[in-house]
């Protein structure tokens, strides 16, 4: 995976197959988690979803999934009768959003076309997003990595720091090499295996949204400079 970079065309970065693969693969698999947990129907089409004037019916739960519960979080941590009200005035249709844009990721990895356009992912592993979607793909990006936080048992930024460290450098929390069993798993009840996989995937998702968010703010702050010029 190589870091996104402002082109005519829009931020480009090239991603391998297995990249595009399961990154995709994440993003429905969040999507059609927090649709479940969030209460949404389950036969509500992709159109319904993207519709920004949709207003679904019904009381808004608190979400059961603690990885749901990471991106429909309480509005008011003190007040929980604020916190109530709120969630039932915008859960649903911020539920929704969130599914359609973690679909609309999905899509633009997935995409294969010939000629490599915007918003879509060449035969080249060319993944381009258009400018004015950059935003909602890095927001797909930031709610995968949520989810993945989660599983992963991310509290802060020193287990994030940690993570990264054990994925850069190959280490993991089980050492074999000390005769730990190889099925232990850690506090979040992974395995090596498991750990290393999915650790790796909460990096390359930070990476790649890294770069992205980088570029997005380098071009606005060079307009803001223009304008003032």
């Amino acid at each position: 995976m190589t870091p996104f970079r402002s082109t005519p065309a829009g931020f480009v970065a090239r991603w391998e197959p297995v990249e595009r693969e399961v990154l995709a693969r994440v993003a429905r698999d969040v999507a059609d988690l927090l649709r479940a947990d969030a209460g949404l129907p389950d036969d509500v089409t992709d159109a319904e979803v993207a519709d920004a004037g949709v207003a679904f019916t019904g009381v808004a739960r608190v979400p059961r999934d603690p990885a749901v519960q990471r991106l429909l979080p309480d509005a008011h941590r003190e007040d929980a009768d604020v916190a109530a009200e709120f969630r039932h005035l915008t859960q649903t249709d911020l539920a929704a959003g969130k599914v359609a844009r973690l679909r609309a990721f999905a899509d633009t990895v997935d995409a294969a076309a010939d000629d490599g356009g915007a918003g879509a992912a060449s035969s080249d592993g060319q993944v381009v997003v258009a400018r004015d979607t950059a935003q909602e793909f890095a927001g797909a990006l930031t709610d995968v990595r949520l989810v993945l936080g989660e599983r992963l048992g991310l509290d802060d930024d020193a287990d994030i720091e940690h993570l990264h460290h054990e994925v850069l450098t190959g280490l993991g929390i089980v050492d074999d090499a000390e005769g730990a069993d190889p099925d232990e798993t850690d506090a979040a009840g992974l395995d090596a295996e498991q750990r290393s996989y999915w650790g790796g995937v909460f990096v390359a998702a930070g990476f790649a949204q890294e770069s992205l968010m980088d570029e997005l703010l380098a071009e606005l702050r060079a307009r803001g400079r223009g304008a003032d010029e």
